[in-house]
């Protein structure tokens, strides 16, 4: 007759009761995934907003809207609204052109960490004005 064999308490399968070989790996990994991510907040803002037309109300569509100095900019969608992302936090200077309206800047403008800065605009309709324009025609 064979002896019977106790198991230790050495034994890696009786360490833990709830051992489950690589599952445990797993756990430690998401543990530790989580601990890190906290620590990685966001390091830029955004500065959104509408632009519409002074004399109307109504949303222009198509204004640029850049950061003077700055290779951040956008154009206003169908409803006039606009959008500028991942702007380094600081102090800039806004501006928004469109043909047949006066260019506005608004200075001071401040983005804060993930923070959304609101700036709207009202353009006023101008006057463009070129030089005369002759037109010959010949048969």
């Amino acid at each position: 007759m064979k002896p019977i064999r106790q198991r230790t308490a050495n034994s890696s399968r009786y360490l833990h009761p709830g051992y489950k070989g690589a599952g445990s790996f797993w756990c430690l990994f998401l543990i530790s995934l989580l601990m890190v991510f906290p620590l990685y907040g966001g390091t830029t803002g955004k500065i959104s907003g509408i632009v519409k037309d002074k004399s109307t109300g109504e949303p222009i569509v198509g204004a640029n809207i850049y950061i003077d100095g700055q290779p951040f900019g956008s154009a206003s969608d169908a409803d006039g609204y606009y959008f500028i992302i991942n702007i380094p936090p600081g102090s800039y200077t806004l501006v928004a052109q469109m043909v047949g309206y006066q260019e506005i800047r608004v200075t001071n403008v401040r983005v804060n960490v993930d923070l959304t800065t609101k700036v709207n605009f009202q353009l006023s309709p101008e006057t463009i004005e070129g030089e005369e324009v002759v037109v010959v025609a010949d048969r």
